[in-house]
């Protein structure tokens, strides 16, 4: 599981289903019907440059879908939404600029991520080769369960893993285009599963 030190108070978590709950800060507004939760964090959208890979349930570490800070999962997960982004990891070293909740929208996958975990030490390897989630890096989770079969979801994060730095939105709003929602990694249709909305060898 990858590991972190509580962040302080610079992102307040909400669940922002019910007015009876605690008063949420000013920053951190309901979206969506009384019944309905999602987490939103106002901030203004800022576009940077930064490095994309992805791990899944195979190369958790350990294997599995524990996460270090959960916010709005309790496991990693998501349906790449805007209400309900999926799990991401960064290192130590970013969290003051990408603290724990941040939401980032990722173009190149269309989909919404959330901070909710830290790089392991031995870190993924980019699509250039270097390794450990140095620098402004982003480690999207890809999905999968104890039935995936670990290379149709190693296949699925090195075919989707961009070979240099790409844009990402920090703090983006909620009109992004969101492609294919759900797990980018899914086990059906058997052998392989689907990446990306696409059967693997596809």
């Amino acid at each position: 599981m990858r590991r972190m030190l509580l962040l302080g108070s610079l992102i307040a978590l909400a669940s922002c289903t019910q007015s009876s709950g605690p008063t949420l800060p000013p920053t951190i507004q309901s979206q969506g019907s009384p019944n309905s939760s999602c987490y939103v964090v106002k901030q203004t959208p800022t576009t940077v440059s930064a490095t994309i890979t992805f791990y899944g349930w195979p190369d958790n570490s350990p294997p599995g879908n524990k996460i270090s800070h959960p916010i709005i999962h309790k496991h990693a997960g998501g349906d790449g939404t805007y209400c309900n982004p999926t799990t991401f990891a960064t290192e130590h070293a970013n969290n003051s600029e990408i603290p724990y909740g941040i939401k980032i929208y990722v173009p190149f996958i269309k989909q919404y991520f959330i901070r909710e975990d830290l790089c392991a030490p031995s870190g993924p390897k980019s699509g250039s080769g270097s390794k450990g989630c140095h620098g402004l890096w982003f480690d999207l989770w890809i999905g999968g369960n104890a039935q995936s079969k670990k290379s149709a979801v190693f296949a699925c994060e090195d075919k989707l893993t961009p070979n240099g730095k790409v844009s990402v939105i920090l703090w983006p709003d909620s009109g992004e285009p969101v492609a294919y929602p759900g797990p980018i990694y899914r086990n059906a249709p058997p052998p392989d599963g689907t990446c990306d909305g696409k059967a693997e060898g596809s």
